[in-house]
């Protein structure tokens, strides 16, 4: 299977910095171009604006510019917005990381990764945190 585009949700974490690690990785090595996505799921919205300039910020500093990068900024919930973007049919792989949380922290928290592995139309890519 070739990928073409890749789709990276990103929440300024560690782990979603290591995806896109990853993601640049593999766009290099196949030719594809990346999206990185934030969705904003807080209950008083985000500005949009600012959180497109940071999204430039972390490609400006981890993605080569032969690597054609673009930000995309929704609000909802995650999981289902990336699952939407994914079935669109504009995205052929999704890269994201993940906490790597277990026990009752996962089941009180919900593991957003662990919903889009189950139910993305497209194939998943997880990294996660072994710290």
């Amino acid at each position: 299977m070739l990928f073409t585009r890749l789709l990276i949700p990103v929440d300024f974490s560690e782990p979603s910095r290591e995806a896109l690690k990853l993601g640049v990785t593999v766009a290099m090595r196949v030719g594809a171009r990346l999206t990185l996505l934030f969705v904003d799921s807080a209950t008083v919205p985000q500005s949009s604006d600012k959180i497109a300039r940071a999204l430039k910020r972390w490609i400006a500093e981890d993605v080569p510019s032969s690597v054609h990068a673009e930000v995309l900024v929704l609000r909802g919930s995650p999981a289902e917005q990336i699952n939407q973007q994914a079935s669109r049919g504009e995205h052929d792989l999704v890269v994201m990381g993940t906490h790597g949380k277990q026990g009752l922290e996962r089941i009180v928290l919900g593991s957003v990764a662990e919903t889009v592995v189950r139910t993305c139309p497209v194939p998943v890519l997880v990294t996660h945190d072994r710290g």
